[in-house]
C-alpha cells in the first residue's frame, strides 16, 4: 500500500526527519568496477577531456554523456546495453548542434525554460563566452536524435572571462534555474528572467566579491533553511567562499564566521553527507603547493553552534576522516553511494603534473572515515584525471563512475557489477511550481536502519554533474517507511509505505492538484 500526501511547510507526522544514522549492518559486500571503456567507446584518446556531465538529453529514462574538451566537445546518446550487458554510445555530438569547438572546461544539465527537457550550459576557458545550448526536443525523442540550439547572444550570456566551474541553481525560488559561474575574476550569477533569457546580478547578489583564480562550485544548503548556498574552490591561495542565501535575493559570506579556513592551489568542490547527521559536509580539492604539501579538505557540518544562529560551524576532519591525500593534484570531486549501503563515497581526480598520485575513489566506512578503494577499479586509475561524475547509465540500482582523461589518457568509464545484498530507490523529481528539472530540492528517506538525507544537484567538481535522478541506498532495509521532499518552491511532499528496489517518478504539481491524494507517483517509464 502506498501513500502520498502533500503539504506546505507543515510538521511531519509520519515521517521522523532528525539526525539519525543509518546502521552499517552486515553486508557481505563485495565491490566490483568493470572497465567498459572500449565497449561503449568513450575514451576520446589524444584528447585533453576537461569534464563531464549526465544528462537525460532525448527524454528516454536512461542517462547521456557530454563530455567538454579542448577540442569539439562530444555528446554521446545512451543506446542501452548489447547482447552481453556492454553499454552502447552513439556520437551524436554534431547532429544534435553542440559539438562547440572552443576549450571548453565544464558543463551542466537543467530545464532552464522549463519546456520538459534539459537545456546545455558550457563553461569556456579564455576564448569566448560560455556557450548555452537550447534543448527543442521537448517530446520523447526515443532513439531519436535530439536538436539543440546556440541561444547565447540571445540569453545575455556575455561575459568573456575565462571560466571552469559552473552549478545551476533556483536562488531566488521564482521557479527558474540560474546559472552561477566560478570564473578567473569576479564570478558570475546570472539571473534567469524567464524566455531563457538572463542578466548578470552577481554585484547586487554580493557574490562579485569571489574575485581571483575560481575554480570549482557547488550549491547546496548548508543550514536546512529551504534556501540553496554556494560553496567555491579557488586556487593561488585565494581563499574559498562559503556564501549564505539570505532568501531575499542576496548572499552573504559566511567563510570566516563557518570557520572554512583552508586556502591554497584549490580547484575543485562538493557536498555530501559524509556521516549521514542529515546535513551537507564540504570537500575541496587542491595541488600539493608548499611545504608540506597542501592536502584536500573535507569539511564536516557541526551545525550552527556558533554566535550566529542560522550559521554553520564547519570542523576540518580530513583527517580523522583519512581523505587528505596530499600528494594528489587534485582537480575534481564528486559524491554518490558505490554500494548502496546508506553512506556517500567520494571519487577524486588527481592530473595535470606528473608527480601526482593516481585518482582515488575512497569509501565510506559508516563511522565518519573512508577506506582508499580504488584497487576495485578494474584496470586501476593511474592516469592524468580531470572531470568525474556518478550515474546509474544502465538502470540497474546502482551508480557507475566516469574519469576524464588529459591529453595523453583515455577517459574511462566502469559499469558498476558489485554483489551486495543492498538495496535502493532512485527517485526522479518533476518540478512544475519550482524549476522543471527539480535542482535543489531535499529527499529525506526513513527506512528501520534510519534516515538518509540527498539533495538534487546543479553541478560539483570542476564542471562536473552526477545525473539528475536520486539514486538512494538503502543498506539492509528491503522497505521505505517514508520519503519527505521539500520541493524548491517550498512546497512539501510525504510518501509512506513503499517497497525497495525500483524507480519511481514522482511530479510535484500533480500531487499539489490531486490535493491530498495519490498524485502522479508511477513506476520509471523507460522506452526499451
Amino acid at each position: 500500500m502506498l501513500k502520498l500526501t502533500s503539504l506546505s511547510r507543515i510538521s511531519i507526522l509520519a515521517l521522523t526527519v532528525a539526525a539519525s544514522v543509518l546502521s552499517v549492518g552486515a553486508t557481505n559486500a563485495q565491490i566490483v568496477f568493470t572497465d567498459v571503456t572500449s565497449e561503449a567507446g568513450v575514451a576520446l584518446s589524444n584528447t585533453l577531456n576537461e569534464s563531464v556531465a549526465w544528462g537525460d538529453v532525448d527524454n528516454d529514462g536512461d542517462s547521456d554523456l557530454y563530455l567538454t574538451n579542448n577540442a569539439p566537445n562530444v555528446l554521446l546518446r545512451n543506446d542501452g546495453v548489447d547482447g552481453f550487458g556492454f553499454p552502447i554510445f552513439t556520437d551524436i555530438s554534431a547532429a544534435a548542434g553542440v559539438d562547440d569547438g572552443g576549450f571548453s572546461v565544464g558543463a551542466a544539465f537543467g530545464d532552464l525554460d522549463n519546456d520538459g527537457d534539459v537545456d546545455l550550459y558550457v563553461v569556456s576557458f579564455g576564448v569566448g563566452p560560455d556557450v548555452l545550448y537550447r534543448n527543442d526536443t521537448s517530446q520523447r525523442a526515443a532513439r531519436g536524435i535530439p536538436t539543440f540550439t546556440n541561444v547565447t547572444v540571445a540569453a545575455g550570456i556575455n561575459d568573456e572571462t575565462s571560466s571552469r566551474g559552473v552549478t545551476l541553481v533556483d536562488f531566488d525560488h521564482d521557479g527558474l534555474l540560474d546559472i552561477y559561474v566560478n570564473a578567473i575574476g569576479s564570478d558570475i550569477l546570472y539571473r534567469n528572467l524567464g524566455n531563457l533569457t538572463f542578466t548578470n546580478v552577481a554585484a547586487s547578489a554580493g557574490v562579485d566579491t569571489n574575485t581571483g583564480q575560481g575554480v570549482g562550485v557547488v550549491a547546496t544548503d548548508i543550514n536546512d533553511d529551504g534556501w540553496i548556498d554556494l560553496f567555491t574552490g579557488n586556487r593561488s591561495f585565494d581563499p574559498n567562499r562559503l556564501f549564505m542565501n539570505l532568501g531575499d535575493g542576496t548572499f552573504s559570506d559566511v567563510t570566516t564566521a563557518s570557520s572554512i579556513t583552508e586556502t591554497g592551489l584549490g580547484m575543485g568542490v562538493c557536498a555530501l553527507d559524509m556521516d549521514n547527521d542529515l546535513d551537507s559536509d564540504l570537500y575541496w580539492t587542491s595541488w600539493p603547493g608548499g611545504t608540506p604539501p597542501q592536502p584536500n579538505a573535507m569539511y564536516e557540518n557541526l551545525g550552527p553552534v556558533g554566535a550566529l544562529p542560522m550559521v554553520p560551524i564547519f570542523d576540518d576532519a580530513t583527517v580523522s576522516s583519512s581523505t587528505e591525500d596530499p600528494l594528489g593534484w587534485g582537480i575534481s570531486c564528486n559524491a554518490g553511494d558505490i554500494d548502496n549501503d546508506g553512506f556517500e563515497d567520494l571519487a577524486i581526480t588527481n592530473g595535470f603534473d606528473p608527480s601526482t598520485t593516481p585518482n582515488v575513489l575512497f569509501h565510506n566506512q559508516g563511522d565518519g572515515t573512508f577506506a582508499d578503494a580504488t584497487n576495485l577499479l578494474e584496470n586501476g586509475a593511474d592516469y592524468d584525471g580531470r572531470g568525474v561524475a556518478f550515474a546509474d547509465f544502465d538502470l540497474d540500482g546502482d551508480i557507475d563512475l566516469i574519469l576524464t582523461g588529459g591529453p595523453t589518457d583515455d577517459t574511462r568509464l566502469w559499469r558498476n557489477d558489485s554483489l551486495t545484498n543492498h538495496h535502493w530507490l532512485t527517485v526522479r523529481l518533476r518540478g512544475t511550481v519550482s524549476n522543471r528539472s527539480a535542482i535543489g530540492a531535499r529527499a529525506w528517506v526513513e527506512t528501520q536502519e534510519g534516515t538518509v538525507m540527498r539533495e538534487v544537484s546543479g553541478g560539483a567538481g570542476r564542471g562536473s554533474q552526477n545525473d539528475l535522478p536520486l539514486e538512494i541506498g538503502l543498506g539492509n532495509a528491503n522497505e521505505v517507511l517514508g520519503i519527505r521532499v521539500r520541493w524548491p518552491s517550498g512546497l512539501e511532499s510525504v510518501i509512506t509505505d513503499l517497497e525497495a528496489d525500483q524507480r519511481l517518478d514522482l511530479d510535484e504539481s500533480m500531487v499539489f492538484a490531486n490535493g491530498f491524494e495519490r498524485g502522479d507517483i508511477s513506476a520509471w517509464d523507460v522506452e526499451p
